[in-house]
């Protein structure tokens, strides 16, 4: 006890200073955004199956059963509670349990089994086949996480571990293994919190109907290509989360610094960034039957590729105005050469105006399009 008043008596006087202080908060932050943009380069796969495993067996009539030990515990604990309680949209309660929170059965199953049943024995009697075990554990290696995920697997329920980089004994005994890309534990463990977000995300979205068939498997250009259903769907969470969407478009047929200047200044309109791109029928249409120079894959492949881009959407006509109507963006984003008194009529300006949706305009940078690219390549102008 004179040592513990000892140690914390030292700390007096040595508050960080401002710069330090600084440095401390800012290389934390960092480094949790940098381990969660891996989280998605990694285990993009890995999380879509684990949500919709959540999603499915919730759908099914089968229950979430969650364990962990100490901060993974407060985590098993937390997602219970949104999914039992709400996340963000009103919905009827889900069936889910923290295998965390009876002391009895806890503190009498280590008494009388040891310290590594505590789960196990919970999952066996409380399991049932379909049912989903979430199992935390940043090492991968806690006994009483592993005894829990095989006794699961004895009983036919559906395991899903969340654990860090090495993945421990976890990766062997899970069904579907979400490796956070870390060795720091503090890392891991927030990244974990995301992810029991990711699954209440997926369940908020499609729990009180069927999945949208326009969610079934189907190519992808690109991760953040979307199809306009999609988008629709996602709209109204993005809504009810308080998030201002902004809408542009175009044939993006060859791509110059004009609009990589024009996507940054519409990112700056709002929350979120759709880019919507004509399809290539739509710019041979437009554009004439030398166009488009680049097919559609690699112009959603493209244009994705920009930070500032949240998702791109293929429009089949030479407008937007559909799209428009079905997704209703808040801001609907044109270039300066659009802009009134003396601008280009806008066919949709008034269905934009209609839904209490508003135009912004976008500065163009002189000298800089795509027929003027194309004439110095000796490509010719387009029509």
């Amino acid at each position: 006890m004179v040592n513990d008043r000892s140690s914390l008596e030292g700390m007096k006087g040595k508050r960080p200073s401002s710069a330090a202080l600084d440095s401390i908060l800012a290389l934390s932050l960092r480094e949790g955004v940098r381990t969660r943009e891996r989280l998605l380069e990694t285990c993009r796969v890995e999380l879509g199956e684990a949500a919709l495993a959540v999603y499915d067996a919730i759908a099914g009539g089968h229950k979430i059963l969650l364990c962990g030990n100490g901060g993974s515990a407060a985590d098993a604990q937390h997602i219970a509670a949104e999914l039992v309680g709400r996340y963000v949209r009103e919905r009827a309660p889900l069936p889910a349990l923290a295998l965390t929170v009876d002391t009895s059965i806890l503190t009498a199953v280590a008494n009388d089994y040891g310290f590594e049943q505590v789960f196990a024995r919970q999952v066996t009697a409380l399991g049932a086949p379909d049912d989903v075990l979430v199992a935390i554990s940043t090492s991968g290696r806690s006994p009483n996480v592993i005894a829990a995920c095989r006794a699961a697997r004895a009983r036919g329920l559906r395991v899903i571990g969340l654990t860090g980089e090495a993945g421990g004994l976890l990766r062997d005994v899970s069904d579907i293994c979400i490796r956070v890309p870390s060795r720091s534990t503090a890392r891991i463990q927030e990244c974990h919190l995301t992810i029991g977000h990711l699954f209440c995300e997926v369940v908020d979205h499609l729990a009180d109907a069927a999945r949208p068939a326009a969610l079934a498997p189907e190519p992808r250009h690109h991760p953040k290509h979307l199809s306009l259903d999609e988008a629709v769907t996602l709209r109204d969470a993005w809504r009810e989360r308080g998030l201002s969407v902004v809408w542009t478009n175009g044939c993006f047929d060859v791509v110059h610094m004009g609009h990589v200047q024009s996507l940054a200044a519409a990112r700056t309109q709002g929350d979120l960034l759709i880019v919507g791109l004509n399809s290539d029928s739509s710019v041979r249409a437009l554009k004439g039957s030398g166009r488009p120079t680049f097919p559609i894959e690699e112009r959603v492949g493209l244009i994705g590729s920009f930070e500032m881009v949240d998702h791109v959407v293929v429009f089949e006509e030479a407008t937007p105005e559909a799209a428009l109507a079905a997704l209703r963006p808040d801001v609907h984003c044109k270039g300066a050469n659009y802009a009134p008194p003396d601008g280009d009529p806008i066919p949709e300006a008034k269905l934009v105006e209609s839904y209490g949706g508003r135009l912004a305009f976008l500065p163009l940078v002189p000298g800089l399009s795509t027929s003027a690219v194309l004439g110095r390549l000796g490509v010719g102008r387009s029509r």
